[in-house]
């Protein structure tokens, strides 16, 4: 049978979390997104990042997004 007739649902595999949406305080209102990528960043820190956004429930380009909007908005 083809995916049409599937009544199948996305599952959780053990060990994996709910992925989290993009946040509604910065939409994607353009047909021309902008892609940004960072590297190097010292992988003790990123692990700390990543574990705090994960308890708090924030997804990692939410977090990023307000550091950069709060950053812009100082004179």
């Amino acid at each position: 049978m083809g995916r049409r007739g599937s009544t199948r649902t996305a599952r959780i595999m053990p060990g994996m979390t709910k992925k989290r949406g993009y946040s509604v305080e910065f939409p994607t209102t353009r047909p021309q997104r902008v892609t940004f990528m960072l590297d190097k960043i010292p992988p003790a820190l990123w692990i700390r990042v990543r574990a705090k956004a994960k308890r708090k429930g924030v997804s990692l380009r939410a977090l990023i997004l307000g550091w950069c909007a709060e950053w812009v908005d100082k004179p």
